[in-house]
Formats: C-alpha cells, structure tokens, sequence
C-alpha cells in the first residue's frame, strides 16, 4: 500500500491527507495528549494561540504524511529544489578538513526528506541510526525509501558497536536524538527541556565526546508549501571538544529553541513525558 500510494502525484496526496487529517482532528485522535503537551510546553501562550498550534498542527500532520509517501518516488532533482540548504559548507569544509561529523535531528518538519536529502548533499558516505518498525513489513518499506539514494541504515541499538568495528572509516553520521529512552535503559540522561526534567539517549553525546564527532544541529524551518530550508548550527565552536553532557545539553537548548520558532511542526503526538525521572537515576 505505501508503495502504491507513492506513485500518486504530489498535489493528489496532499489533498487526499488533508481530508484524513481533518478526519483525525473531528475524531480527536490524540487530542488529548497534544493539548496536554502545548499545555506543557508552551504555558506562557494564551489558550488561543494554543488552539491556533494545535489546529496548525494536524493540518501540517497531514502535509507531512503526504510528503512522507511521496519520499518513496521523489526524485533527486525535486529533493533539491524542496529543501535547501543554507550552509552546507558548514559540513563539507569539516569533512574536506577530516573531521568526523555527527548530524542531530529531530521529529520537527520533514525529517524523512531531510535524511534523503543529506544522503546526497555531501562528499561523503551517510550512515543513520534509525528505530526499527515493530512491523517487519513497514520496517522494510522505510528502510527501501530511507535509503534511496545510498544512506546505510543502522539499527540504533547496533549503532555504537558499528562505529567501534569500523573506527574512522563512517565521516558522517545522522540521527533524530529526540526520541524517549525506555524506562529501562541504562543508556538516558535526564535534562531540562521546555522547564521539565526529560529523558534523552546518552548515545549522541558519547559519540560526539569519546569517537570525536562534531555535533551539529539540523535546524529545519518551512519555506512555502513542501519546501524547507535547513541551517546547520555546529553545537560547539570550532577546534573545542565538549563533554559528552555538554553536547546533549547544547543540543537539547538548540531544540527547544528551535521548536519555539515553529511550534506546528514538532510532532507533539509523541508523549514525551509518559514517566517520570526514578529517585535513583
């Protein structure tokens, strides 16, 4: 089915999301949590200006599973004109200088474009750490479209271990840090995010600090209907190595910041704070 409802043109998904999404805002879908996390997050809004994110926010929900199933057929050419890149030099004259560079993104815009979108951006092989589907089948239709244009797609539980085995030799690396740790991970810090204790995997700042990544943040903002344009924001001055707390903590202020700008476009459907910080952690 996903790969049926890719070769429909562009303009027809949208328009066939745009009626599910209304659907899904009518039925409630979530409702509930999203209002919850707006509330969270954002409580020095008035009520109407929240209500105005969460209407913006299902109707972006459905623009992004348009554009998500048109990442299965997407060409090249498109991709580039879709999402620009504001200074990709940022990247490029690391890696022409040898340094390894570690792209963090988030569940904010487009993120499926912008994975392919790297993939062909730069001098340099792209692997990705990614959390499999629990459905074999939608695991491999989004590893089949995900790698498209040549990303390696590595489970993020075989991440560090594929970094260790092939030491030096992955210059560029990519992946969406916000995602919750499981209550039993031993692998989570717990920073403040939007004025609340949360969850964040360890993994990206103890790449960052012990393999010698550059951090650097993907600031992804709309630029029209299906078009984005991305700045990337290195999380650490030139030449300075930071700790591996201090990348997760620069990274987290640089996403809070950032999903302030455009609040629409982070996917609040997600609950992010499903559980709390234990006395012992």
């Amino acid at each position: 089915m996903f790969r049926a409802l890719s070769l429909l043109p562009l303009p027809v998904l949208y328009a066939a999301f745009a009626v599910a999404a209304g659907f899904l805002r009518i039925l409630g879908w979530r409702r509930d949590l999203v209002v919850d996390m707006l509330g969270r997050c954002l409580p020095e809004l008035a009520p109407s200006d929240r209500d105005a994110i969460l209407r913006s926010f299902y109707r972006y929900l459905g623009e992004l599973a348009a554009e998500v199933m048109h990442a299965g057929r997407i060409s090249r050419a498109s991709l580039e004109q879709r999402m620009r890149f504001e200074n990709p030099e940022v990247v490029q004259q690391a890696l022409q200088e040898g340094r390894r560079v570690m792209l963090l993104a988030a569940h904010h815009c487009n993120w499926e474009w912008l994975l392919q979108r790297c993939s062909i951006a730069f001098d340099a092989p792209l692997v990705v750490a990614y959390k499999p589907a629990s459905w074999a089948h939608a695991d491999r239709s989004l590893e089949f479209m995900r790698s498209r244009f040549g990303a390696e797609m590595i489970p993020a539980g075989q991440l560090v271990h594929t970094l260790l085995e092939r030491r030096g030799r992955v210059p560029l690396l990519a992946l969406a840090a916000d995602q919750s740790p499981s209550a039993k991970s031993e692998q989570q810090a717990w920073l403040p995010f939007f004025g609340q204790e949360t969850a964040f995997f360890q993994g990206p700042g103890w790449i960052g600090a012990r393999l010698g990544y550059d951090p650097v943040f993907l600031a992804m903002r709309p630029d029209g209907r299906g078009r984005y344009v991305v700045r990337f924001e290195p999380l650490a001055p030139a030449g300075e190595r930071l700790d591996q707390e201090q990348i997760l903590r620069a990274y987290v202020s640089a996403l809070e910041r950032h999903i302030r700008d455009y609040p629409a476009l982070y996917f609040w459907a997600y609950n992010r704070w499903k559980r709390s910080r234990r006395p012992d952690v």
